[in-house]
């Protein structure tokens, strides 16, 4: 009975440490967002989930904006092309593939990828 407990116990604890192999991709390694931009300022877009116009987005009131937009990210855009941050205007729906977000609102990451939706 003791070994058949043992026999479990190091099943289990195997199973506990599988991860993904090399040629699986991890999602959580680039997440993406997408919404539409409501700021381009700054080599950095406001990207929301909800579409807001850009007078709301100047809202000096966060927790007004934040009810209207729903979740907002700040995107870095240092690792984009010029030419590709030359064709994002406010209003466009897009996706974001991006870095760790810093917890605040609006969000704060570095994208790595933009792609139109729309």
């Amino acid at each position: 009975m003791k070994r058949l407990v043992v026999i479990l116990i190091v099943v289990f604890l195997s199973a506990c440490g599988t991860g993904t192999t090399s040629g699986e991709q991890n999602l959580d390694e680039h997440p993406s967002f997408s919404g539409y931009i409501v700021k381009v300022e700054d080599n950095q877009i406001l990207v929301t989930e909800n579409k807001v116009d850009e007078e709301e987005a100047n809202h000096e009131d966060i927790d007004q904006f934040g009810e209207k937009a729903g979740q907002a990210i700040y995107f870095s855009l240092s690792e984009i092309d010029e030419s590709r941050i030359n064709q994002l205007a406010v209003g466009n729906h897009i996706e974001v593939i991006h870095g760790a977000v810093a917890e605040s609102y609006p969000g704060q990451s570095s994208a790595k990828e933009v792609h139109h939706i729309d």
